[in-house]
């Protein structure tokens, strides 16, 4: 029985531990969205993660919520506090052994020390991470590692070996189920598409990718994608669509303080205002964009800014402002050397040129714009992209022909385990049941069957002790009365009419003593005369056979009472005076009935010799605290060393 408990308790306290588990696993998830959506979400949330895991075995989820803080502080372009939290969340992942965020706060940190141009050997130690992220078939970190490596290709002009990560990316993020990287990978192939002319195809990865943002709740990438779409749409004409796309992503962004995201948007607005012919308000939203990311010097971004600032004032024909616009243009594409933006700065150059007639100038400038735009193409030749796409579908293909093959097996496996631990749960669950109500049931029995056991006894005692009494009283009285009468009625012989008055006399007796021993098992009069002058009468019958001195102090607000509760009060208190007069010795008696703010205290107390233990166990003691019960009272019993007795039952009205 004692293993069979300590079983239930260990099965219990595991599914307790695992419910626990999943809670904290579901805050964390939230918390990753509220990186990029709610600040004050995320650290309210944070906070209490923090506070439930301290000191418990899911401590480990701490350095979690300090990597999600370090994500929110990179979106909003705080670098420093960025960089400060994801050291503290590498170290709480040291102290708690949690290596998978070791490894991402390392990720996050040769990435961002990278972009500030504090780490030249970024890639060195990206790849060697990645080598030991696949060998510990650490899906997560391996991804997130192959993203970083793309970016890092990109800003070096290595479009193609970007692609291929990209691709290997989508790969691994479909085989296993990591929604959020496949719609990551999804969007970064789209650009690299854009860039490469294929619109179309690129507008296809980008739907697919939103597709996946949406169903994995991700706001912040639906809105990267957005971006995106809209940018398609605005290089293929539709301005209305890609407006009404950006607009969504605009109030987004100001919310959640995303700067980069917020710059873009903007680029992007200006640019569809200047193909629809207003300059002047992409000029407005051309300047916002640059001082948002001048602010934060986000130089990739700010070069497209100032390109596009560059095509409006073209189009105002304002040739020398656009030259200077163009001037920062060459002084960033020097830091960043992003051949796109190269060749974009020098068609730029030649739009400018032209508009100033120096046809000369802007020949070399096109020339120079066509050599670096021929070198783009080499690196990011659209066939290259359909190959590259081409080996991923077929191994797409095998994947899902390997899933087909092994989907049967996986079920089985699942159907077992599921049936395992249903079977499980009932059986233990049953087991449980079955001693508990068994317990419960065993207990209830035995105390049921004393209950019964001595109230059976009490009640046979009880009903003897009352035939006796009135078989008595009936004997001793009234049979006795009667036979005088009958003896009388016989012996008296005379005319004179005595005989009647004798006769008379005597019947009233009789009629007199019945009347007591009716008011005894029944008192009528109580509706009639009311509690106090009921109590009255019985103190003056038991002063008045025993000798006893009785008094009593009775607020007339009992009259009050309900005929019901005033029958109990009664009957408790002839119990009383029955136990005084049979068992104490008393010589006086005092009952008081009392009220305050609607309750109700009556105290009954004897000199007598108090009462022992079988009147402690008596049916009369019983019967008094059930009536106390009846009424919704408390009663209680002063024994003051077999000195005297008094009982003490409060009510309320």
């Amino acid at each position: 029985m004692r293993k069979l408990v300590l079983i239930l308790g260990l099965f219990f306290t595991v599914c307790a531990s695992a419910q626990y588990t999943n809670k904290i696993t579901q805050r964390l998830k939230n918390l990753r969205e509220l990186a990029y959506s709610d600040s004050l979400g995320l650290f309210r949330e944070g906070e209490e993660v923090i506070r439930l895991v301290r000191g418990t075995p899911e401590e480990a989820a701490i350095s979690d919520v300090y990597l999600y803080f370090g994500n929110y502080f990179y979106y909003t372009r705080n670098i420093d506090r960025a960089r400060a939290y994801f050291t503290k969340a590498n170290k709480q992942a040291v102290l708690t052994k949690n290596r998978h965020i070791q490894d991402l706060s390392i990720v996050r940190l040769v990435f961002i020390d990278n972009e500030e141009g504090l780490n030249d050997n970024a890639e060195g130690q990206l790849t060697e991470m990645l080598a030991e992220a696949k060998e510990k078939k650490d899906h997560e970190n391996t991804l997130e590692i192959i993203n970083f490596l793309g970016i890092l290709k990109e800003r070096e002009n290595r479009l193609q070996d970007a692609i291929k990560l990209y691709i290997e990316g989508l790969y691994l993020a479909e085989t296993y189920n990591l929604g959020h990287y496949a719609g990551v990978f999804r969007n970064n192939l789209g650009l690299m598409k854009l860039y490469a002319g294929q619109f179309d195809e690129a507008l296809v990865d980008f739907e697919k990718g939103l597709v996946i943002a949406k169903k994995e709740n991700e706001k912040n990438l639906m809105s990267h994608i957005q971006i995106n779409v809209g940018l398609v749409n605005l290089i293929k004409d539709s301005t209305k669509t890609a407006l009404r796309m950006f607009n969504d992503v605009i109030s987004h962004s100001r919310k959640n303080n995303h700067p980069r995201e917020l710059a873009s948007i903007f680029v992007n607005v200006g640019a569809a205002f200047n193909n629809t012919g207003r300059p002047e308000m992409a000029l407005f939203y051309m300047d916002s964009a640059i001082t948002v990311l001048e602010d934060h010097n986000m130089y990739v971004e700010l070069t497209k800014a100032y390109l596009g600032k560059t095509d409006v004032l073209l189009r105002l024909k304002k040739p020398s402002e656009a030259r200077k616009s163009l001037e920062r243009v060459s002084q960033l594409t020097d830091i960043t050397n992003n051949l796109e933006d190269k060749s974009s700065r020098f068609m730029m150059l030649y739009e400018i040129e032209k508009q100033e007639k120096n046809y000369k100038a802007a020949l070399e400038s096109y020339e120079t714009y066509k050599s670096l735009k021929d070198s783009l193409n080499e690196l990011l030749n659209s066939k290259v992209v359909q190959g590259l796409q081409l080996k991923y579908n077929v191994q797409k293909k095998e994947i899902e022909l390997e899933k087909e093959r092994s989907k049967s097996l996986v079920l089985e496996k699942k159907n077992q385990d599921e049936r395992f631990i249903r079977y499980l749960t009932i059986f233990v669950s049953a087991i449980a049941l079955i001693l508990i109500l068994g317990l419960v049931w065993v207990l209830y029995s035995r105390k049921v069957r004393e209950k019964q056991e001595l109230f059976s006894q009490q009640l046979i005692e009880k009903i003897e002790e009352d035939r006796s009494r009135i078989s008595m009283d009936l004997h001793d009285d009234i049979g006795q009365s009667l036979s005088m009468l009958k003896s009388k009625i016989a012996s008296v012989k005379t005319e004179s009419g005595e005989d009647e008055k004798i006769l008379e006399s005597g019947l009233s007796r009789v009629i007199e003593q019945t009347r007591e021993i009716s008011r005894s098992l029944y008192p009528s009069y109580l509706e009639k005369i009311g509690l106090v002058r009921s109590v009255a009468s019985l103190s003056e019958n038991v002063q008045s056979s025993t000798g006893i001195e009785c008094s009593f102090e009775i607020t007339d607000k009992v009259e009050d009472l309900s005929l019901n509760v005033k029958t109990h009060l009664y009957r408790i208190l002839q119990e009383c005076t029955n136990n005084t007069i049979k068992h104490s010795g008393a010589t006086a008696l005092k009952i008081s009935i009392i009220e305050k703010n609607g309750e109700f205290t009556m105290i009954y107390q004897d000199n007598g010799s108090g009462f022992g233990s079988k009147q402690q166990k008596g049916l009369g003691i019983l019967s008094m605290k059930e009536r106390a019960k009846i009424i919704n009272g408390t009663v209680s019993f002063d024994d003051k060393g077999n000195k005297s007795f008094k009982l003490v039952l409060k009510f309320k009205s």
